[in-house]
């Protein structure tokens, strides 16, 4: 019985680990179809990345416990190596869709991340391990679609 309580419990914590990703750098994951990149901050704040073949680029932004993006009625900006991106993850336009494209370049060779809300709040992100989680624009390993692509 011991060993099971200690094998579910082991489990559980991988299991956190891995959804959440590590603090303080970026992850990426893969699961039902949709690959994943996200970064924690050290108070638990997280911006996620959520792409798929069948549906568009998603991207949600959890701060002090309130969600922001994709599926949230709140909004949010990127605001990388002090350019802002506007709602990044609002690809259904073709201006919505170079902003996504020029994010996810802009991203990968990010010094400086920090993310806005619509309701004014503001927080930093890391950028540790970036370029290594997110693959390059056109390479096998990319596959985010935008809204135009349906």
């Amino acid at each position: 019985m011991k060993k099971i309580v200690i094998m579910l419990l082991l489990f559980w914590i991988a299991t956190r680990v891995f959804a959440f990703g590590e603090s303080g750098q970026w992850s990426s994951g893969w699961g039902q179809g949709v690959s994943e990149y996200t970064v924690v901050t050290q108070s638990g704040d997280s911006l996620y990345i959520a792409c798929s073949g069948d549906r568009p680029v998603s991207m949600t932004l959890k701060l002090k416990g309130k969600e922001y993006g994709s599926y949230s009625q709140q909004g949010f900006d990127l605001i990388i190596n002090g350019t802002e991106v506007q709602t990044p993850y609002d690809t259904d336009s073709r201006v919505g869709s170079n902003n996504f494209t020029y994010a996810w370049g802009a991203l990968r060779k990010a010094t400086r991340l920090q993310a806005k809300t619509t309701d004014g709040q503001t927080v930093n992100l890391p950028v540790k391990g970036v370029a290594a989680a997110l693959p390059a624009w056109g390479t096998p390993e990319f596959g985010c679609t935008t809204g135009l692509d349906f």
